[in-house]
């Protein structure tokens, strides 16, 4: 069905513990330093698909997968290799030729090893239905743990379980206090509000080269702000959302589309874009969206 080559991958396997990554590394088409060079290519390709009574074909799922190959170091192919054996979690951030933003999350394969230090191929095959966990119980994710789009939050949904209480939070996003609520009308507008300072927030895991910027939108419906503290931010981290090494932040006092950009360091392994209000505040909001363009375009990633 399609293949799209990746300029650059990242695999983190968040900490249980701490603000280290467990395992963190890049993979890139030129890796600049360094003698190791990989080519990075998603595909999406029908893994059943009967025919049926009219001769057409019912596609019932498919095969998402995403393979690197490439000339590798013998320490990173130990630590490829380790993570492949215990079958870890490791969550997968890239960034498209066009713009696009890969988040996915699953364990990897070891297919080939051609030498010790020679080329080497791995790659991360899931099969899925495709479109999004949604029904009773579902968590709001893309059904293959996958999505490639030019909206890097749409892995998740952007709708909620319940119209009110806790299960009205937004689907993959965090908050630290307060009250939601989710009108399922107009495209979908998540309402949050507090008698003290509160903070939604998703956190993004990407590969950075210092170079890309990257800009964090919302279309704000309603708001109520009592002295100008409802904001949005997005910050970049060189570690587990502990050491931030740069952030930017919008305030809000009107509604409409909104956005904060920033250009993360190099040395960055991962984003948290958040919504963040004072006391007695309320936002409403609806489709919020992470681009490395400049230009408000919300997408999900139905395929």
């Amino acid at each position: 069905m399609s293949r799209s080559q990746l300029k650059t991958l990242s695999i983190s396997q968040i900490p249980t513990s701490g603000t280290s990554f467990t395992y963190y590394n890049t993979f890139s088409v030129v890796q600049e330093g360094s003698d190791e060079a990989s080519r990075q290519v998603l595909s999406i390709e029908p893994m059943s698909s009967p025919i049926i009574e009219d001769g057409q074909t019912l596609i019932t799922s498919k095969n998402f997968d995403l393979t690197v190959s490439g000339l590798f170091k013998a320490s990173t192919i130990s630590g490829l290799q380790t993570l492949a054996d215990a079958r870890t979690s490791v969550v997968f951030g890239g960034i498209g030729l066009g713009g696009q933003i890969l988040q996915a999350e699953g364990a990897i394969n070891v297919n080939q090893v051609f030498s010790e230090t020679a080329s080497f191929r791995f790659n991360s095959p899931r099969e899925a239905t495709g479109g999004y966990n949604t029904g009773t119980g579902g968590d709001g994710k893309h059904t293959s743990e996958l999505a490639y789009s030019t909206n890097g939050l749409c892995l998740y949904k952007w709708g909620a379980a319940a119209a009110t209480g806790t299960n009205a939070l937004a689907y993959g996003w965090i908050k630290s206090a307060g009250t939601v609520s989710f009108a399922s009308a107009n495209g979908g507008v998540q309402t949050f509000s507090h008698s003290g300072a509160a903070t939604l927030h998703r956190d993004v895991h990407l590969p950075f080269d210092g170079v890309e910027t990257f800009h964090f939108f919302i279309d704000v419906t309603n708001l109520t702000d009592a002295d100008d503290t409802i904001k949005i931010k997005i910050q970049s981290f060189s570690d587990y959302a502990n050491t931030e090494n740069n952030s930017a932040e919008t305030i809000i006092t009107g509604t409409g589309n909104k956005l904060v950009g920033i250009l993360p360091p190099s040395d960055s392994k991962m984003l948290r874009v958040s919504i963040i209000i004072g006391a007695s505040d309320s936002i409403s909001f609806r489709n919020p969206s992470l681009h490395t363009s400049a230009v408000y375009n919300f997408t999900e990633f139905n395929t």
